[in-house]
């Protein structure tokens, strides 16, 4: 089992982040959407980023109350149990138009992290 740890969650989220952003730097869409290779590996680091945040603890979600925290578990729910019917613009919508708000939330959190007493 692993340990509870919240900054190592965010930290996490942040390297899922980071690899979204290098595997979909300088394309297009429809050149990521033609991308069997993109779109598989933006598609697990959703599912890294899912896994993450279902871990971490209401209180310290609410700190960024702005951010669809369920939305983002529901993602990965999706996306791990029903990869074929997961429609690639939607992917790449996620990856950049909403990851950089996710982005800039977590990295508050990271800033503020006070560890438990």
């Amino acid at each position: 089992m692993r340990d509870a740890n919240p900054l190592s969650d965010l930290t996490e989220i942040m390297e899922a982040i980071a690899r979204i952003e290098r595997y979909t730097a300088g394309l297009s869409e429809s050149d990521f959407c033609a991308s069997d290779k993109d779109v598989d590996a933006t598609a697990m680091n959703l599912i890294v980023i899912g896994e993450a945040v279902r871990r971490l603890q209401p209180a310290l979600l609410s700190r960024e109350a702005a951010i669809p925290w369920p939305r983002i578990v529901s993602v990965r729910n999706r996306i791990a149990h029903g990869y074929s019917s997961v429609q690639r613009p939607v992917v790449w919508s996620i990856a950049t138009r909403e990851l950089p708000e996710l982005r800039a939330a977590v990295e508050r959190l990271i800033a503020g992290f006070q560890p438990p007493a």
